[in-house]
């Protein structure tokens, strides 16, 4: 009787926890799309939720493997990370935070969507916010992001020369994608975040 009293509580607390816009991460608390604010999100739960989250709705065809792969949110994040500046880093690295709990929502159903935009970008500043990091030079970041689609149009998605928008001026990065699986992706974003963290201390 004391057992089923236990679960009983157990489920209750856990309805009571799990109500309004929440999800449950990886360290095992809630994420509250109401509160960012205030929600308690680890490390951890950024560089695996980037990690797991595929660029391009998992649309991509890998040039050089020559077949489908996932390619991680969290290796577009490290890559741009080693592609601009030193003083611009960690904030290449972070500036996909808010995919961690929001997930990649491709740009032109986001156009669509502005309610969500608005969302992400709350859930995004609550992150940088809680680990302090601060996009002091967002055009510069806007423009190596374009540059990186550049480079991951030209080898991993089946482009055939079709003009987009602005992105079609961006010359593509010199270094060449070979998507990573997603634990290799989020563990070497989380040892590219110590490394900036330490670096900038």
């Amino acid at each position: 009787m004391a057992e089923l009293n236990n679960i009983e509580r157990m489920r209750e607390s856990t309805i009571r926890r799990a109500i309004g816009p929440t999800i449950l991460l990886g360290s095992g608390t809630y994420f509250d799309f109401d509160d960012p604010e205030n929600s308690e999100i680890t490390i951890e739960d950024v560089a695996y939720g980037l990690g797991y989250e595929g660029r391009f709705a998992g649309q991509c065809v890998s040039r050089i493997l020559g077949k489908r792969a996932l390619y991680p949110v969290a290796q577009h994040c490290v890559l741009m990370s080693h592609a601009v500046e030193p003083r611009l880093a960690r904030q290449a690295l972070w500036h996909e935070a808010g995919e961690a709990v929001c997930g990649d929502m491709t740009g032109p159903l986001k156009s669509k969507n502005p309610s969500f935009k608005a969302d992400e970008k709350r859930c995004e500043a609550a992150i940088l916010a809680r680990f302090g990091i601060k996009i002091t030079d967002p055009e510069a970041i806007k423009r190596a992001d374009i540059r990186m689609l550049a480079t991951e149009r030209r080898d991993l998605l089946p482009w055939n020369g079709e003009r987009w928008t602005v992105e079609d001026c961006a010359l593509p990065y010199d270094f060449e994608i070979i998507p990573w699986d997603p634990d290799t992706a989020a563990e070497t974003w989380l040892r590219r975040a110590r490394e900036l963290e330490a670096s900038h201390g």
